[in-house]
């Protein structure tokens, strides 16, 4: 079998790291009182075995709902973990919101998922063999958000690319 040499093994790495991690977790907008915790769990699909590495996994460990209010900034916990036996490093980390649901778990159509966006990871982050990291990401609501935005829950999907230290 022919070796594909080390920037094309990099290469894939990374493509594969990227792809395969990714995770959805809630992000509430409430005024004044946040009510229900914020779902977080690790959704990390991909190709395992492919140059060994599997796609590392990102979880919302924040707890409970972050308050904003029109104008403000908050903070989203979040876990960056290698499941590989060899040091890998996170270049990336972003979250994207998703259409506002109600209480009802209904979606806010009047509510745009724009009045929320999350501030990308600004420096890569190095994760040892089997271990975890926390990184903040910063969430910001616009000045000019709607009322039908008021105790909106807004999903965040997480993702990032990564590849070996």
């Amino acid at each position: 079998m022919r070796s594909l040499g080390p920037r094309m093994e990099v290469a894939v790495a990374m493509t594969i790291l990227g792809v395969g991690a990714a995770v959805v977790a809630a992000m509430h907008l409430t005024w004044p009182e946040p009510e229900l915790p914020a779902m977080a769990y690790s959704v990390s699909g991909g190709e395992a075995g492919v140059i060994g590495l599997e796609p590392f996994e990102i979880d919302d460990v924040s707890g409970g709902a972050v308050e904003l209010t029109p104008g403000s900034e908050g903070a989203r916990l979040v876990r960056l973990s290698n499941p590989n036996n060899v040091d890998i490093v996170v270049l990336t980390l972003e979250a994207q919101a998703g259409q506002p649901l109600d209480e009802a778990q209904n979606r806010v159509p009047e509510c745009p998922s724009g009045v929320l966006t999350v501030v990308p990871m600004a420096e890569p982050v190095a994760i040892p063999p089997a271990g975890s990291v926390e990184v903040e990401m910063v969430v910001q609501i616009a000045h000019d958000v709607p009322s039908a935005c008021t105790d909106a829950v807004f999903p965040l999907t997480y993702s990032g690319r990564a590849a070996r230290a």
